[in-house]
């Protein structure tokens, strides 16, 4: 919470040092004033919320850095890009999916993206069930994901017509099959580009 009103242009230094001091009471195993401290910074925070908002005869509305905070700290960033992107991918599938570049057809990059505007969706409803804030996806290097998919979208299907990676499906059946395998490569995208950094560090 703290990051978030820090890079709202929110002023935190007062709930901050009392967190620093609930941190070093912590660490002595003096829980007792560690939960004083910790409560007063919490104090210090909502304070510090309060008095960014807009003040108009006595009435507290919200200013655009209390705004940025709350967007911020639920990720609604992150959500607002999820939905236009899988909007954008759902326009493209359904306009341009005929279209195809050295064979492939365009739809299987689509689909990809699709799969990873529903990774960034799925990943921002998890954050919130499991801590109560984003802790994903909160820098904006997440709005390269959809992007990057679509590239793994395109190997994906190369991989699978080319029959390195097969299927027992029917013939009727590939073209779903298809679809839902570079869907999958789209919504797995954040594991991939993990897992080949690994790699890479391992050479």
């Amino acid at each position: 919470m703290l990051q978030a009103a820090h890079r709202s242009s929110i002023d935190v230094k007062n709930s901050y040092d009392f967190y620093v001091l609930a941190f070093k009471e912590l660490s002595k195993d003096n829980y007792a004033d560690a939960f004083l401290y910790y409560d007063r910074a919490k104090y210090e925070l909502t304070s510090a919320i309060n008095e960014a908002k807009h003040n108009i005869r006595g009435l507290r509305i919200h200013s655009s850095r209390t705004v940025s905070f709350f967007f911020k700290l639920y990720g609604l960033y992150a959500v607002l890009y999820g939905v236009i992107a899988a909007l954008i991918f759902g326009a493209l599938i359904y306009g341009y999916s005929d279209i195809r570049i050295l064979g492939v057809p365009l739809w299987s990059s689509f689909f990809a993206g699709l799969g990873s505007s529903a990774q960034i969706l799925t990943g921002v409803v998890d954050d919130l069930r499991r801590e109560g804030m984003v802790v994903r996806y909160k820098r904006i290097w997440y709005t390269t994901i959809p992007l990057l998919s679509m590239i793994f979208g395109y190997m994906a299907y190369l991989l699978f017509s080319s029959g390195l990676i097969a299927f027992n499906v029917k013939s009727d059946d590939t073209v779903f099959s298809t679809m839902l395998v570079c869907f999958l490569t789209g919504f797995m995208t954040n594991w991939l580009i993990n897992r080949l950094s690994s790699l890479s560090d391992n050479m």
